[in-house]
């Protein structure tokens, strides 16, 4: 019983977040090394390994994530898995903008994300469009659509 529930942990963990690294998991599931490491074995060959930026990472095969849109402009809600579900966040929030996008504390903001990347935030509970970039890579236009198609979702 223990064996299937490590190996369906590491399951959902994987297909959702893939590609993520072994310490990704072994933060986001709060177990010790030696459960995550099982856990994995587990999966056998349903993850496959992946060297992306000089890392090792793990990818379900059956994952649906193969990477971010190109071009594409997300405006993301503080607590969002996006940045919460990895240790390294390194990968899309460079070292220098850490403190834009969340503290030592745990209190997380909310971002705006262009081509996988955080470059700034926003106030999601403004009645206007507010926003600062810290990393210039978004462009106005493409803030204002996210911003549309969020003003969209909460009028639901």
């Amino acid at each position: 019983e223990r064996d299937e529930a490590l190996r369906l942990l590491a399951h959902k963990y994987f297909v959702s977040r893939s590609p993520a690294t072994f310490e990704d998991f072994v933060w986001w599931s709060g177990l010790n090394v030696s459960d995550c490491r099982r856990a994995i074995t587990l999966l056998g060959e349903e993850l496959q390994p992946l060297r992306l930026q000089g890392r090792d990472f793990l990818i379900h095969t059956s994952s649906r994530t193969r990477g971010y849109r190109s071009g594409r402009t997300l405006l993301v809600a503080p607590y969002d898995e996006y940045l919460i579900s990895y240790k390294s966040r390194d990968v899309v929030l460079a070292a220098e903008h850490r403190h834009r996008a969340h503290n030592n504390s745990g209190i997380f903001q909310p971002i705006i994300v262009h081509d996988g990347r955080v470059c700034g935030n926003w106030k999601p509970f403004s009645k206007s469009l507010q926003y600062e970039i810290f990393a210039p890579t978004a462009t106005e236009p493409a803030i204002d659509e996210a911003w549309q198609a969020y003003q969209r979702f909460v009028k639901r």
